[in-house]
Formats: structure tokens, sequence, C-alpha cells
């Protein structure tokens, strides 16, 4: 649950990015009532400044070819943090990491040997979604504390639990 705690906020932005890519997501879209929701804004955690950012994370992903396989491999380098405080059983975290590390450097050079460099690209992108989504938490969180957010929600439970 820790490592979940921790990571929420990264794996949405990673998901959000995947799903830009490959399945055509908007970044607005009309609900059934004639109500416009704003994708992006939920993908940047409602940080409009960062959309700039955001297309140039998705530039370099779409450039490295981020396909499926990469993108299951991050989503675990995001989950499995040996560093995140509280987790009792690091040696079993940071042995999971590794062997994920491990599986994307063999996945990058098996399947796209012309691409570059592909793995350390990959996991140079990680430290910029995490600041990415540290951003928004940040502005979720100011926006909580002045009243402007719902209290009783998983997004809010998960925002209070990554502060403690």
């Amino acid at each position: 649950m820790k490592l979940l705690q921790h990571s929420w906020s990264d794996m949405l932005v990673l998901d959000h990015l995947h799903q830009r890519i490959h399945n055509a997501l908007p970044d607005e879209t009309t609900l059934h009532n004639g109500q416009k929701f704003d994708l992006l804004g939920l993908g940047l955690l409602g940080v409009p400044q960062l959309a700039d950012h955001f297309n140039e994370l998705q530039n370099k992903l779409q450039e490295l070819k981020f396909d499926v396989g990469d993108y299951i491999c991050m989503k675990f380098l995001l989950l499995l943090n040996p560093e995140v405080r509280g987790i009792t059983n690091r040696k079993t975290i940071l042995e999971g990491y590794e062997n994920v590390q491990a599986a994307l450097l063999d996945y990058t050079l098996t399947c796209y040997p012309s691409v570059t460099e592909k793995f350390s690209k990959l996991l140079s992108i990680i430290p910029e979604i995490h600041a990415m989504a540290e951003r928004g938490e940040d502005h979720l969180y100011v926006k909580h504390c002045a009243g402007g957010a719902p209290t009783q929600t998983l997004l809010m439970e998960m925002l209070h639990a990554k502060r403690k």
C-alpha cells in the first residue's frame, strides 16, 4: 500500500501519456449531458502550466517508439521504489525493481536495436514524470486546503496518505 500511495500520481501522468500516444486520447471530451471535460487537465493533476512540458515528454516518448512493453516496465519501475519511507521489505522491492529494469533493458535491446540508448533515455524520463506529478500534487493539496477541492474522495485520501 505504501508503494501505491507513493507512486499513484506518477502512474497517473504515465497512464495519460500512454493513452494520448496509443489511443489518441483527446485533450477534451464532451459528456452525454453536454458538459466539457478537460482530460489534459486530469493528466496534469490540474496544473495547466505543465502542458508544454507534458507535450515535450510525449514527443520524447514518441521518438523512442514508446510501446506497451515500455509502458508496463516503466509503470512497475515507478511503483517498485525501494526508497519509499516505511516499507519493511526493502530488499524484495529492490530485487523486483532490478528485475524489471533488467527486463526493460533486454526488451529495448532486443526489440529496438535501432533506437539509440532507448533504455537510458526511458529511465531519464522517470524523474521528469515524478517532478510533474509532484507539482500536480502540491497544486491539489493547496487547492484542497483552500476548500477548492472535494474532501471525501479517493484522490484526496491518496494525497493525504502520501504526505504523512
